[in-house]
Order: C-alpha cells, then structure tokens, then sequence
C-alpha cells in the first residue's frame, strides 16, 4: 500500500497489534519498530521476514503466529469504543519526552488531549500506605502546582498518586498526565476508575500497555521510568525505603531530573524513604512555592499561600501566583481583632457553612473534608482557617472538627 494512503489511525491499529505480541517487552519493540512505520513492520512479522536479532528464534515463530491471527478491525473497534488513539516514535504526536529519552517510549496508548509539550511538569510519587497527613499533603501540592500552570504527572496508585490528581483536578488548573501500567481497558486499581476518567477528561490517561494487558508486575518499573522522563521535577511525598516511588526516584536521577522529597516524622515508618532522600542531599519540598523555586518560577520567600483564593466580586477565585512575600493572611477574610466566638451562622460565606454541615457528624481529616466539600482544595483550606480563627473549627491531630 501506498504511504499516502495510509492513515494515522490504520498505523495506530498497526502499532496496537504489535504492542500485543506476546512477550513484547518496550526494548523489543523498540528494537522491532525504531522509528519506522508500524503498518510495514507488520507486515513483515506476518510474513516472518523480522531480523532474528530482535527477538531472537524462540519468538520469530510466535510472533508470525500471533500475527496472522489477529483481527485488526476488532482492534480498531476497541480503540474507538475507549477514545482511544495510538503513536509511534515516528508521529508527531509522540511526546518528545519520551521519543528521545535514554529508553524510549515506542508505542504508547493514550486518552484524552495532548499535554502542553512546553509546560513545565512535576511528578508526585509516593506510598500506597500513606498516612492522612501525607494524603493532605499530596493533595495540596497537586492543587497548588496545577494552579500555577504546572502539568501534574503521577502514577494513579492508591494513595500519594492519586491525591496528588484529586488535588490537582479539583484545582481545576493545568491539564494533568496520569501514567498507568495496565491497558486503558483494564482499571487499576478499581477503586480509581473515577480517577481514570477525571484524568482522561481532564488531560492525558497514558499506557504502554496493550489492550486488555493486566498490571503485570515487570509493568511497573518501566511505568515508572515514564514518570521520571516525562517530569522536571520529582517530588516523593511519602516512601518507604525501597518500592515503586523510590525506583522513580532512581530513574530520575539517570535522567538528572531534580528529585525534592517532602519531610517526614522520624516516627512515621511511611517517611523512612523521604527523609533518607533528605539526608542524600535532596531538597526538601515543604509547599508548592518549594518546587516553583526548583523550577525556576518563583524566588524563595514566596509562600504557598500566595496560591489561595482571593475575593472579587464576593466570590473566591482562585489567584494567580503571587509575587514574593505575599501572605495567605493578606487574601483572608477581614476579621475584627477578637471577635466575638457567638457569631451568626448565617454570615459566614456559603462554603464555610458547608463545611460545618460535613461536620456535625464528628472529626474527618482534612482531605476527606476537601472530597466531600467538592470544591477547589485551595478554597477549602483558606474557609478552614477561617472557621478555626474564628473558633467555629478546631484540630484534633490530623483531623478537623467543629468547636
């Protein structure tokens, strides 16, 4: 067939297929596709005519079998049912990140929009087995930086991974990539498929998993290797000494890709990892305004609260980045000094009556407070602190609850 007159969807289907090989590992399709067109490199695993370097005799066989009894039109039927759509290294849609990284990304499978190629972007890795503190503290992060036009990158796992996206979609702000190790039809794990679709909706749900691949676990380790190139900064939240976030943390470090780590409770066994990135020589990421520092887009002394709403026309906005020095108690409702704690309900602002309504049944945490509320975290937080300063809301450890 003619070049012209194949199409980028057909050379999708093409890379599809060869992505579902059996044991199609990211080196071997890379050693198998390069940069060429996925439509002739089909044809010559169908015809048994691929170099025996790339795969070596006991998958030459395989492969053609597999080949010859694949039905494309099907493939093609799933994709489309999913939104779903499929680049090479030889599309222009291939994000450059991973076209020219030290191990490069042949086939990836993707929903959603293309991420801004030149915006800035952050990973945020940490734990499963987070604590509320760190799920908070995740949670803000993802809100500030997408705020601040900052592409938020994670993994989707329970836990940092996906409060990092919640925070960051409730924000409302930049587009996000959410990096998986599973097909785009496979969810994991399910309790995020919400998550998956917020993601998708909202930016990019990105795979180089085939259809129907289950979240293996060799999947993980290169998943996590996309993380760290598609990301300037890395920033690990909570981590144990040794699992996912700090393979990530590795494979920036190959990639000189600035690794921050979030300070943790010598107690807090979920801090062990980040704390030893501390004491390596990492540098601490306490706030947004931490990691807009390490990229360049903020001077120190700028606070994080510089990204919490301001008030204009009698409703919270969320605020650009402010300059240096500006406080979070410059944008706060103006309180008279000592003001009386028996205050009418009434003339607190709609989300401040709110949040006392999810707390008449007893003490939550602060992230399951944001969730339920269902607004921007940064509005959430600046209506907390208002309820607290006036005495309306008092803290219990990690928790919130009414006064």
């Amino acid at each position: 067939m003619d070049d012209a007159m194949v199409t980028p969807a057909a050379r999708g289907v093409h890379a599809a297929a060869l992505a579902a090989l059996p044991r199609a590992t990211p080196r071997r399709l890379e050693r198998l596709l390069g940069g060429r067109d996925p439509t002739k490199v089909w044809d010559k695993v169908m015809r048994g005519e691929m170099a025996k370097w790339v795969a070596g005799d006991d998958l030459h066989d395989l492969w053609r079998d597999h080949a010859r009894g694949t039905d494309l039109d099907e493939l093609a039927s799933r994709l489309e049912s999913l939104d779903a759509w499929v680049t090479t290294r030889a599309s222009l849609q291939h994000p450059s990140a991973l076209k020219y990284d030290i191990d490069p990304a042949p086939i990836l499978f993707r929903r959603g929009r293309l991420a801004d190629p030149v915006a800035p972007a952050v990973a945020i890795v940490g734990t499963r087995r987070c604590t509320p503190t760190g799920r908070s503290v995740a949670m803000e992060l993802g809100s500030g930086l997408a705020t601040a036009g900052i592409t938020v990158v994670s993994g989707l796992a329970l836990g940092i991974d996906g409060a990092a996206h919640r925070g960051a979609l409730a924000a409302d702000g930049a587009p996000v990539v959410g990096v998986v190790g599973s097909g785009l039809d496979v969810v994991y794990p399910r309790g995020n498929r919400d998550l998956w679709d917020a993601v998708a909706g909202a930016g990019t749900l990105l795979t180089e998993a085939p259809l129907g691949a289950e979240p293996e676990g060799w999947r993980f380790p290169a998943r996590n290797r996309l993380l760290a190139a598609l990301a300037d900064v890395v920033v690990v939240v909570e981590s144990k000494r040794a699992g996912g976030s700090m393979h990530t943390v590795e494979e920036a470090i190959r990639r000189e890709v600035t690794v921050m780590a979030v300070p943790g409770s010598v107690r807090n066994p979920a801090a062990e990892g980040t704390n030893l990135l501390l004491s390596e020589g990492c540098a601490p990421a306490c706030c947004t305004d931490d990691v807009l520092v390490a990229l360049d887009l903020a001077t120190a002394g700028a606070t994080r609260d510089a990204l919490r709403p301001a008030m204009h026309d009698g409703r919270q906005t969320v605020a650009a980045p402010a300059t240096a020095g500006a406080t979070r108690d410059a944008l706060r409702p103006r309180l008279a000094a000592g003001a009386d704690r028996r205050i009418d309900i009434g003339s607190l602002d709609p989300l401040q009556q709110r949040l006392l309504e999810l707390l008449d049944d007893g003490p939550v945490s602060l992230d399951a407070l944001v969730l339920r509320a269902g607004a921007p975290v940064p509005e959430v937080l600046v209506a907390a602190d208002g309820l607290e300063s006036i005495g309306l809301l008092a803290r219990d450890g990690s928790r919130v609850l009414r006064a």
